[in-house]
C-alpha cells in the first residue's frame, strides 16, 4: 500500500469517518477489490493504532470533560435546590422531591460516564503509544 494511502486511512480513522467510506476511497486509490481494501484498512488500523488514538483522543476527552462539568453542575444544582426547599416534580408524579433525586442521580451518572469514557480513551492512548514505542 502506498504511503499516501496509509496517511489517508490514519487521518480519516482519526476523524471517526465511516470505515466503508474509507474502504471505498482505498479501492479507487489503490485500484484493488473491496475485500482487499478492507484488509488494507484493517492492517493500517492495527499497525497505526497509536497515531489513530492520538488523533481521536483530544475531541473525545474534550466531550468527556464538558459532560463531566455538566454533570457536576446538574448534581450541585439539585443539592442547592433541595437545600433551599425547591421541590421539583418528575413526570407530574406527586412524589415530593422525586425530580430532585432523579436529576441529582442523572448528574452523578453523567460524571461517572464521562470519567469512565475519558479514562478509557486516555488509557488506550497511553497503551497505543507504549506499544508504538516498543515496536
Amino acid at each position: 500500500m502506498h504511503e499516501k494511502t496509509v496517511e489517508y486511512v490514519v487521518k480519516e480513522l482519526g476523524k471517526h469517518r465511516s470505515e466503508n467510506d474509507i474502504i471505498r476511497t482505498v479501492v479507487h486509490l489503490e485500484n484493488v477489490s473491496w475485500e482487499e481494501a478492507r484488509r488494507m484498512v484493517a492492517a493500517v488500523k492495527v499497525k497505526c493504532k497509536g497515531q489513530i488514538a492520538r488523533r481521536q483522543s483530544p475531541i473525545l476527552v474534550a466531550i468527556g470533560m464538558v459532560t463531566f462539568l455538566g454533570g457536576v453542575a446538574l448534581a450541585a444544582g439539585m443539592v442547592i435546590a433541595t437545600l433551599m426547599g425547591i421541590n421539583l416534580f418528575f413526570l407530574s408524579l406527586p412524589i415530593p422531591y422525586l425530580g430532585n433525586v432523579i436529576y441529582f442521580l442523572t448528574g452523578l451518572g453523567m460524571m461517572a460516564g464521562a470519567a469512565w469514557g475519558s479514562g478509557s480513551v486516555i488509557l488506550e492512548f497511553l497503551t497505543a503509544r507504549d506499544q508504538e514505542d516498543d515496536g
